[in-house]
């Protein structure tokens, strides 16, 4: 078991690598601290536990350029998530839950169906699950803009969802003063959907809940707010408010998403819910005609954060011999199943 909790370990280390020097690498350790075990884990666990039929809700969706307009967003954070929301669906059977801003539905839907999953209403997942035959699903849904009607839209989704953990990757949190503040520590709320609120019912509730970024101004980030101050630019300025129970800090919030997915592999002994190599240079390729930018170059190009492919690839194909090498290990659970 000790090899294996050294596995978890380097799979953290892995999705930190702070590829971009933006001080992200100083968030780690506090974030470790408060979790008190490998943060891939915690965050994976909620998931490993999941049965036919169970909800899982995942915020994301970046407006990059909001200023311009806010059908622009960035491929990190969505194209992280399609991944996940795919390990959710075919792992278990369950139902990912995607939030995201109105404006970028239909593009966060069309990377999701390059991930395997047909997009569907609600109604239709909760048929989808319930039958014999398997259908690989996921649903997308937007935010609302106004204060309190996203606060009433969060207190119904959580009604009516009872979700088993409400994940958070790469969204921007509210800053000190009442704004959304990008990397360069420029507000950017124009048109944002308040999601904050499902993440603070969530936890109101009881309800566990994971952050996953890169920035320091992403949901989460709230629980190590001194470090962000201390190695995030501007991160003083930035800073998202709100703390989640688990705190994933990566170099790219996509690497976030597939970290989870590895631990997730190794916790349940089944390797098809690890990300491959193949699944992102199609989810990195597709981005591009889909129209979801790379954030750093507003580009449309299949980059992620201004680093290449082939970048995204090799530390895919990191977490995946990791997980492999864990399973193999003989430390590993049975496969979950549907």
């Amino acid at each position: 078991m000790a090899t294996i909790d050294v596995m978890y370990d380097l799979i953290d280390r892995i999705a930190g690598l702070d590829m971009g020097q933006r001080g992200v690498g100083g968030l780690y350790e506090p974030a470790r601290d408060l979790c008190g075990e490998p943060l891939c884990l915690a965050a994976a666990r909620p998931l490993a536990g999941l049965a036919r039929g169970d909800h899982v809700v995942i915020l994301t969706g970046s407006l990059t350029r909001a200023g311009v307009s806010t059908a622009i967003a960035e491929n990190d954070g969505p194209v992280g998530v399609a991944a996940l929301a795919r390990a959710v669906s075919i792992g278990f059977n369950a139902i990912p839950v995607i939030m995201v801003d109105e404006p970028i539905c239909d593009k966060v839907a069309a990377i999701t169906r390059v991930a395997g999953l047909n997009v569907v209403t609600l109604e239709q997942a909760r048929i989808a699950t319930a039958m014999a035959r398997f259908t690989a699903i996921a649903v997308v849904e937007g935010g609302k803009v106004d204060d309190a009607a996203a606060r009433a839209q969060a207190a119904s989704i959580i009604d009516d969802l009872a979700p088993k953990a409400v994940f958070s990757v790469e969204r921007a949190g509210l800053s000190a003063d009442g704004t959304y503040r990008n990397a360069r520590g420029e507000d950017y709320s124009t048109g944002r959907a308040r999601l904050d609120h499902l993440v603070s019912e969530a936890a109101r509730r009881g309800i566990v809940t994971i952050g996953v970024g890169d920035g320091g101004n992403e949901i989460g980030m709230g629980a190590v707010r001194a470090a962000v101050h201390e190695h995030i630019p501007h991160g003083e300025v930035l800073c998202a408010q709100i703390a989640t129970d688990v705190l994933l800090p990566c170099g790219v919030s996509n690497w976030g998403c597939y970290a989870i997915m590895a631990a997730l592999a190794v916790l349940t002994g089944n390797l098809e819910l690890a990300h491959t190599p193949d699944l992102e240079r199609r989810l990195l390729e597709a981005s591009p005609q889909i129209g979801l930018v790379d954030g750093s170059t507003g580009r449309l190009d299949a980059t992620a954060d201004g680093l290449p492919l082939a970048t995204h690839l090799g530390l895919v194909e990191l977490l995946w011999t990791t997980a492999r090498r864990a399973i193999e290990s003989g430390g590993a659970a049975p496969h979950a199943n549907v």
